[in-house]
């Protein structure tokens, strides 16, 4: 045979031995992204160092000492410290379920039909701009209502929310101030049970979010802050349950938070000191938390 015709062959046999091998290192490549991104830091309640004790000084001056019926959970991005008051406390969720649920619902039209009907984009953003309620009940409903959640919280990694009861409307779901830092970091970082264009749908509608709602987490908005934010309010039999999930971006800072509130005695005041709160932890977080 011929030197260049064995030259040819030669070079084909490799070929056909590397790609495989050159095949599979990417994927574990990718697959070793895919975990370093899955792996969120571990939320402490410790306040043992100047920065975390400023931030539990500045939360419980808003609460008026320690309080049984709020929970907050602040994860600054910039080190990656997590901390949170009472964070793990489980609350009646309102309406920042609505995030998790069009969460559900883009997963469950990706797997069936590539994408939310017009109809339905529409109710998403009725869902989460306006919080619309009849919106959020169709997505809902299209998605297989709670377990479907459920599921979804699961793969996300939200435990407390995954092994919750069993509810028959979203505004029940039961979540923990952690769980749905949780969820902002698997809707930025990315994460295998998610699509990345579903989860960039959800955080844009979370930036237009209109101004009567944009309190608690949102409220610290400005020409120079950016800030993704959803809220619940709602009244069930322990008067009012107000909640705030979202996360912050400017000045400096860079942090995911979530807030809930159980057995507030009205609306109004409880949406004032989720506002407070959101205030007095983006005052400080001017230095990273450590």
């Amino acid at each position: 045979m011929p030197a260049g015709v064995v030259a040819l062959a030669s070079e084909a046999l490799a070929n056909d031995l590397v790609r495989p091998v050159a095949g599979a290192a990417r994927e574990a490549f990718d697959l070793a992204g895919d975990l370093a991104r899955s792996i969120l830091p571990t939320p402490s309640e410790r306040s043992d160092t100047p920065s975390r004790a400023a931030l539990s000084k500045a939360v419980l001056a808003v609460l008026g000492g320690r309080s049984d019926v709020i929970g907050v959970s602040v994860l600054d991005r910039r080190t990656g410290v997590w901390w949170h008051y009472r964070g793990d406390a489980a609350v009646r969720s309102g309406s920042v379920s609505k995030v998790l649920v069009l969460a559900a619902a883009l997963r469950k039209a990706r797997e069936e039909q590539g994408r939310l009907s017009a109809r339905q984009r529409e109710q998403a953003r009725l869902a989460i701009t306006e919080s619309d309620n009849a919106s959020a009940d169709a997505l809902y409903a299209f998605a297989g209502g709670h377990a479907a959640v459920a599921e979804l919280a699961r793969d996300l990694g939200m435990a407390a929310t995954a092994a919750a009861e069993p509810v028959t409307h979203w505004g029940l779901t039961l979540t923990t101030p952690n769980d749905l830092v949780r969820l902002m970091e698997r809707l930025t970082r990315g994460s295998p049970a998610t699509h990345p264009d579903d989860d960039a749908a959800v955080l844009d509608l979370m930036t237009q979010v209109i101004d009567g709602q944009r309190w608690g987490a949102g409220t610290v908005r400005s020409d120079t802050v950016d800030v993704h934010v959803k809220n619940g309010w709602m009244a069930v039999g322990e008067p009012w349950v107000i909640n705030s999930v979202g996360d912050v971006r400017g000045a400096g800072r860079d942090y995911a938070l979530a807030l809930m509130q159980t057995r507030q005695p009205d609306q109004d005041s409880g949406i004032s000191r989720a506002s407070r709160i959101g205030r007095a932890v983006f005052a400080a977080l001017e230095a990273p938390l450590r």
